[in-house]
């Protein structure tokens, strides 16, 4: 399956809420870019940052781990994606893990210059300089799936495949969490 190749990307407007939140991102350099779980990709962005956790288990008793994230940390999850070179394809999430580590790790060092959506479809694009792009399109059947989440260092700011967003804190409890159209 190839992403949509003929629909037309709405670009937000300037007072749009994901134009506010990912104003301060633009012309940053993307790093630790990484296939994770699956088909998932993470970027970072900003300053590192040793981020550690600790998970108490029945099981296994206390665990900790230690990450390092950017001050902005970009997860693409639960949907199809594609990354393209002056809109050529060169990976999408359905192939390889070695195709798509080689063709990601491509994109650390490059910044990212534009977020769009295309709420009518569903559809994303985050275009970084030398004319590579990574776009999201929705799985067929789930119109309500979270296509991504672009996490500050306060807030989250999540696309889902129908065009609604939300915006808030991180630890915002789920049935607290309003879904608004992005318009």
């Amino acid at each position: 399956m190839q992403a949509p190749g003929s629909e037309v990307t709405v670009e937000i407007t300037r007072s749009s809420p994901l134009t506010s939140f990912v104003s301060p991102v633009l012309s940053l350099p993307a790093w630790g870019v990484t296939q994770g779980h699956g088909s998932f990709l993470t970027f970072d962005f900003g300053v590192p940052q040793l981020v550690v956790n600790e998970y108490n288990s029945v099981k296994r008793g206390l665990k900790t781990s230690a990450q390092e994230r950017g001050d902005w940390h970009l997860w693409i999850y639960c949907c199809h994606w594609c990354i393209r070179l002056d809109g050529m394809q060169l990976a999408w999430s359905e192939d390889t893990r070695e195709l798509i580590g080689g063709i990601s790790s491509r994109l650390n060092g490059l910044k990212l210059m534009e977020v769009t959506v295309d709420p009518e479809h569903g559809t994303s694009t985050f275009a970084f300089e030398s004319g590579f792009t990574v776009e999201t399109w929705p799985y067929d059947d789930e119109p309500e799936f979270e296509q991504w989440m672009f996490f500050s260092r306060t807030d989250v700011f999540t696309y889902r495949a129908d065009g609604a967003y939300t915006f808030g804190p991180g630890n915002t409890p789920e049935e607290a969490v309003e879904w608004l159209p992005l318009r």
